[in-house]
């Protein structure tokens, strides 16, 4: 279905992050969670056209990335401070997740959107310095452990992850 206005966005052609970011930057109240799915979606299409397609894409894979970090435990002073400035309203923050989860469920993702669903980029110095590996030294002469960094591996992460699922017996994880 596509979108009804002015904008030659379709809601099926963003990713669930970049559906987030249009409806923070949009008039979304963030203190109701009960929305009709029409309403969240002229919230995404009226924050694409507040800040363009490619600035939610940014700002999409910046929030992607941060996430990344976050759930790891890895996010720098540094990236925290980008972040924060970006979505200064934590709140307003997660309900935009939540809509944005919903309207999937609601509308879809096209192959298109899904193809592009998982970039993720930081905004700051990355706790990997670019070497896809984060190092982990607890003392002389102790071994040295390393994790592969999330976001800067995610490709080797996701092919291991496929790896192991083929190996349990059944294909399941």
């Amino acid at each position: 279905m596509p979108v009804q206005s002015g904008c030659a966005v379709r809601v099926q052609d963003l990713t669930g992050a970049e559906r987030a970011v249009a409806l923070y930057a949009s008039d979304m109240p963030a203190n109701r969670r009960r929305q009709s799915p029409e309403q969240v979606r002229d919230w995404i299409v009226q924050g694409v056209e507040r800040l363009g397609l490619e600035e939610i894409g940014r700002r999409a894979a910046f929030r992607y990335g941060y996430r990344l970090l976050e759930m790891s435990g890895l996010v720098t002073a540094q990236i925290a401070q980008r972040h924060e400035q970006r979505f200064p309203a934590a709140r307003r923050l997660a309900v935009a997740d939540q809509q944005s989860a919903n309207n999937i469920l609601w509308f879809g993702m096209s192959e298109q959107a899904r193809l592009r669903n998982l970039t993720a980029v930081v905004d700051g110095d990355c706790p990997c310095r670019g070497t896809r590996q984060i190092r982990a030294v607890y003392g002389e002469g102790q071994d040295q452990l390393a994790m592969l960094c999330p976001v800067h591996a995610q490709a080797s992460i996701r092919a291991q992850r496929e790896g192991n699922r083929q190996e349990l017996p059944g294909g399941r994880a």
